[in-house]
């Protein structure tokens, strides 16, 4: 049975709505008399506290009837949001600081999701085969990486995590390539690691690959990495709308955290998962509210590696919780 096979039926359908939404119709109301928003997302298992929250009615109970449209990836929902073809999006803290870099005009609004304090409660490592020269992090100097994409969160992450080993990380080479060819791109050779985060951490393992690094939790232990974001416009013209979306996602997140049992449910539902792989895999962290200091943190180190030219005015990028 196919792993996403529904994920990316999903994506090419919301790749296609993108150009169909448009701002002029985001704030209609239902006959019910609630605000219509749509929230984009791509297809991993962050994205299911969202179905949660829609699920268990949190978003309705603050007047919004929320729909979850998925895109194929941060990249693409960036500026979707930006042109205002869709109100509230999500992407990882890398992508969001480079578009503000490069000058759009975007907004974090809440907190999506994070890392673990501890390694073995990740959902991102590094993988080798079984037979590889490869035994730990210190001997991944020299060799290359597949990463979904460069200058993004893998090879910031990655560096980071050997560097707090005391690792010296210059001398890796990231491939870029997706997640679904990676293990083929390991099995043939063309690369000597490949960094996974779930559901395909979980089939590394069940393929039999060996970890080596978990790259989110050794560089960036109990940060946030994903947020929700918006335009300024949209958060200048509609701060009900807003803060009434940061507290429905508050109580999301906080349900979610306790509810890993409803959220494996909807991995499947939503996300196309297979029920075995959905009973294992490990998710990442839901916490509430906006965690300014961890953008900071990802800022940093974004601005280290050539990313980002400088760090943001920190004072302009934040929607407050209530303004």
């Amino acid at each position: 049975m196919e792993l996403l096979g529904k994920a990316t039926a999903l994506a090419l359908t919301g790749l296609f709505a993108l150009a169909a939404c448009s701002s002029d119709d985001a704030l209609e109301e239902t006959a019910d008399g609630l605000t219509k928003l749509t929230v984009y997302h791509i297809t991993t298992v962050d994205s299911t506290p969202l179905y949660l929250g829609v699920e268990e009615g949190f978003f309705e109970e603050e007047g919004l009837d929320v729909e979850v449209k998925i895109a194929e990836s941060g990249s693409a929902i960036i500026p979707s949001v930006v042109n205002g073809e869709s109100p509230i999006g999500y992407a990882n803290v890398v992508s969001d600081l480079a578009a503000i870099d490069q000058g759009l005009d975007i907004k974090l609004v809440s907190n999506c999701c994070g890392v673990a304090g501890t390694s073995d409660e990740t959902s991102s490592r590094v993988f080798v085969l079984e037979d590889s020269d490869i035994q730990g992090p210190e001997d991944l100097a020299g060799k290359t990486i597949a990463v979904n994409s460069t200058k993004n969160l893998g090879d910031v992450t990655i560096p980071v995590a050997l560097e707090n080993q005391g690792i010296d990380a210059s001398t890796i080479e990231y491939v870029p390539m997706n997640f679904a060819d990676m293990s083929a791109a390991l099995e043939r050779g063309d690369v000597d690691a490949i960094w996974m985060v779930e559901p395909f951490q979980t089939i590394a393992y069940d393929n039999g690959y060996r970890p080596v690094l978990a790259n989110f939790a050794e560089a960036f232990p109990n940060s946030t990495l994903g947020y929700y974001i918006t335009s300024g416009d949209f958060a200048d013209e509609n701060p009900e709308t807003v803060a009434a979306f940061q507290r429905a996602l508050d109580r999301t997140n906080e349900y979610a955290s306790e509810n890993h049992d409803k959220l494996r449910e909807l991995a499947v539902s939503e996300i196309g998962l297979t029920e075995d792989v959905a009973s294992r895999i490990a998710f990442a962290t839901f916490e509430p509210g906006l965690d300014t200091e961890s953008v900071e943190t990802y800022a940093k180190a974004a601005v280290d590696f050539g990313i980002i030219s400088k760090e943001p005015d920190y004072s302009s990028i934040f929607v407050q919780p209530g303004n």
